[in-house]
């Protein structure tokens, strides 16, 4: 569990840096091409924070999901190879 905990981290801190690095540049782009004094890297700026707790959201809920998907296979797995197991030594 606390490497899922780890990669969830990782991953949802490079999501947030990707996504608040695009809204930056893009602000700056903006701003040089309409000459404007920082208006559009403020605006971009603001609006990046709620994609981003949007977007880091939605990926910590599909990799818990993803990782209780494999926690129940892997149960599921493990009740039957203990029922082969114990029908083995029934027979013998």
């Amino acid at each position: 569990m606390a490497n899922l905990v780890g990669q969830v981290g990782c991953v949802t801190g490079l999501v947030a840096i990707l996504i608040i690095g695009v809204a930056f540049f893009v602000g700056q782009a903006l701003d040089n091409y309409f000459g404007t004094s920082g208006v559009f890297t403020i605006i971009f700026m603001l609006g990046s924070f709620p994609v981003t707790l949007w977007a880091m959201v939605r990926m910590s809920l599909h990799m818990v999901a993803k990782a209780q998907e494999r926690m129940a296979q892997f149960e599921e797995d493990q009740k039957r190879k203990n029922s082969t197991q114990e029908e083995e030594q029934a027979h013998t």
